[in-house]
């Protein structure tokens, strides 16, 4: 599935921050619930329905979504409770890929090559 790397960078963020927020001991059904939580929202910003059952479906997962990343995270004794860490086993579980948005980009390097134009 691809999705908006936007939207990965978002996650890794919230993520960061709300894992701060808690204890250094986060429970691991707390956590999942927020994430799933947090992919709904951003994937529903990105008109994105029923994000949920499409990553089940497409990471052919043996049971809902929040049971495999509980038991994924719990299971791993060195799994650390950090947004790139979660995020990067959501990747894996779900074979997500992230595609970047091209706004902006040929402007700023077409104004970049008319500034050094100038220059001569």
């Amino acid at each position: 599935m691809q999705l908006p790397y936007s939207m990965r960078d978002a996650l890794v963020d919230d993520l960061d921050e709300y894992l701060e927020a808690i204890s250094s001991t986060p429970d691991t059904e707390a956590v999942v619930g927020y994430v799933i939580e947090l992919f709904e929202t951003y994937a529903e910003d990105k008109n994105l329905d029923e994000i949920v059952p499409q990553l089940e479906e497409e990471g052919q997962l043996d049971g809902s979504l929040s049971e495999v990343l509980e038991e994924e995270m719990s299971s791993n004794d060195e799994f650390e409770y950090t947004g790139e860490e979660i995020v990067s086993l959501l990747e894996r579980l779900c074979d997500i890929e992230w595609e970047t948005e091209d706004e902006g980009g040929d402007e700023e390097e077409e104004e970049e090559e008319e500034e050094d134009a100038s220059f001569f």
